[in-house]
Formats: C-alpha cells, structure tokens, sequence
C-alpha cells in the first residue's frame, strides 16, 4: 500500500488482559504486537467486505453510530452480545 494512503487509528480502553494475550500472541508469532493486531484488522475488514449477509455488520455497523472522537462504550454496552471466537493461531 502506499505510504500516504495509510492510515492510523488508537483503540481506547482496551483492557490490560486483552492487550497481555494479544502481546504473547505476536511473541509466539516472532512479529510485534502493532503488526499482529494490523493483520488482525486487515482480515477483519477483508472479511467484512466480502461477506455482506453476516449477523453483524462490525465494524461498519460501529461506525455508523457514531462521530469521530465520541466515546464509544455506551453503544458497546448497549449491543454487547457473545460472538464466536477469533482464532489467532
């Protein structure tokens, strides 16, 4: 991709236990935990755009609700609900 079409994004209020599994999982990968979770979003938004008929729309469905720079935990906890898991391996 080219250097000045990317893009940067933070993710706040990740809790320390999801960044600690996320952080082993690039060691044991030999990668950082940047790249890790860039391949991460990659896949997802790959997968989000080729499979239009899924249950959840995420993350355009996320960020259909709201603005740049809003908190997004209210509408988290409004539509939290069990998914299946993500396979890291």
């Amino acid at each position: 991709m080219n250097e000045s079409l990317m893009a940067s994004i933070t993710i706040r209020n990740l809790s320390a236990e999801s960044k600690e599994r996320l952080r082993r999982t690039a060691r044991q990968r030999g990668c950082s935990l940047e790249a890790l979770v860039r391949s991460i979003l990659d896949d997802a938004a790959r997968d989000a755009t080729h499979d239009t008929t899924a249950a959840s729309g995420f993350p355009f469905d996320l960020i259909s609700m709201v603005e740049p720079g809003e908190d997004i935990e209210p509408f988290l906890e409004d539509h939290d609900h069990p998914q299946a898991p993500l396979n890291l391996q």
